[in-house]
């Protein structure tokens, strides 16, 4: 079988290592050759890859953020060439799995990791991978014995290929604007987002936000059986001081590590899925009692010098930026920017004029964001060039009992590979300071 691998990073390059050792021929498009990892450098060298061809291919399986714009997309679809993922091919390629599939623009990194977590407690071995960072692509499993659940974080662009894919479990945790720089538009993004939906049965589970109206009414459309979770919705998972099911009560807020409305959200819908996997409450209290925030996600890093510090680096749109600066009380400096997905995030940067102490802009729309700021009779902020002047500058504004919180509200691109290394580079900052 001839098949064409579309980039060769880390979610490929499992899936190089299986078609090796199936015998297949195996042909590489990658554009940013310098950019791949040693492992990825490596396979190359073997011989084993051969370089693009303008042949007929059997197969084609594409990087996840590999964007549908590009010409090479085009022409081979135009030769009739159907493209699938590491997903999908992960997927058609175990034995009948049981997966736990999660998507939603913001919160489903931690819905997955809570519902692993829940499961472990339970003695239920699964494996927790996908988009989820840090974290272990799904064609991983291709190597490893069968799990009892694969729960798989899935972003809109892995959405977008499926043709197969069919989650046991199917988990929207909710919409917003965001990637409209991949998307031509919102509408093409929440039809995205619905595809993990398309190939359930009255046999599997959606779980639906129920205070999403446009996720609520999803419920007409799937074949799956909904169960809802939501502070309104009082037939599912929802909260009234106790996060309950039905009628049940699971876990008081006072016993939950995650700050903020919205992470109480997120745990509501690992709730769903556990109690529709049939996991007794004390299993799913314990393990949500015993979850600690995931790295970049409002961490924590203590109080140094008087002064609190927040890691929020993982919030690169206007809704998470919004609801994790709600979710932390007192007074805040906070280190925003970076490069649009398309939209300004015009209501943080309101929310920044009227409760924050003081910003400091890092990041390529360093400009838009002081011109919106100078429009608003805003005075307190400074652009800075690197992480390090940030945290140096917001030191300046900062008095002791005071928050310095990474939130960003923009992708990291420009100054970091990623939100990881730009988490990382806050806290080092914080750290040798």
């Amino acid at each position: 079988m001839k098949v064409l691998l579309l980039g060769l990073g880390r979610a490929n390059l499992n899936v190089a290592r299986y078609l090796i050792e199936r015998g297949d021929d195996i042909y590489l498009y990658e554009e940013n050759l310098n950019g791949l990892s040693k492992e990825s450098k490596l396979l190359i060298d073997s011989g084993r890859i051969k370089e693009y061809e303008d042949i007929n291919y059997d197969l084609v399986i594409c990087s996840p953020g590999f964007p549908d714009s590009k010409p090479i997309i085009h022409n081979l679809r135009a030769r009739g060439l159907d493209i699938i993922d590491e997903t999908e091919f992960t997927y058609n390629n175990l034995c009948a799995p049981s997966i736990i599939a999660v998507t939603g623009t913001n919160g489903k990194s931690t819905t997955a990791a809570l519902i692993s977590a829940i499961l472990n407690k339970a003695g239920i071995r699964n494996f927790l991978g996908g988009n989820i960072a840090p974290g272990t692509p799904f064609s991983t499993v291709l190597f490893e014995k069968p799990y009892d659940y694969y729960i798989i974080e899935m972003s809109s662009f892995q959405l977008m290929r499926i043709k197969k894919f069919k989650p046991r479990v199917a988990v929207l945790t909710n919409i917003t604007v965001d990637h409209l720089n991949w998307h031509q538009d919102l509408n093409e993004y929440i039809n995205a987002k619905k595809r993990i939906f398309m190939n359930q049965t009255t046999e599997d589970f959606a779980i639906l936000n129920y205070d999403d109206e446009k996720i609520r009414s999803m419920a007409k459309e799937i074949n799956a059986r909904s169960v809802f979770f939501g502070i309104h919705c009082h037939n599912g998972s929802w909260l009234n001081g106790m996060l309950h099911f039905q009628n049940d009560r699971i876990i008081h807020t006072d016993e939950i590590k995650l700050l903020g409305l919205h992470n109480r959200m997120n745990v509501l819908a690992a709730i769903a899925v556990a109690r529709v996997l049939n996991i007794s409450n004390e299993d799913i209290r314990t393990g949500i009692k015993d979850f600690k925030p995931l790295p970049h996600r409002l961490e924590d890093m203590g109080v140094i010098n008087g002064i609190r510090y927040i890691n929020n680096s993982m919030s690169t749109n206007e809704a998470s930026a919004i609801a994790s600066f709600q979710a932390v009380s007192g007074n805040k400096v906070v280190i925003v920017g970076g490069r649009a997905k398309g939209d300004r995030c015009e209501d943080y940067l309101k929310l920044l004029t009227d409760k924050a102490k003081a910003v400091i802009i890092l990041g390529e729309n360093a400009g838009e964001i002081a011109e919106f700021f100078d429009n608003r009779q805003y005075k307190n902020y400074a652009i800075v060039r690197d992480m390090d002047e940030a945290i140096a500058s917001a030191r300046k504004f900062a008095c002791e009992g005071d928050i310095i919180m990474l939130n960003p509200g923009f992708a990291s691109f420009g100054h970091f590979r990623d939100f990881q290394e730009r988490g990382e580079a806050f806290k080092n900052g914080v750290l040798k300071h």
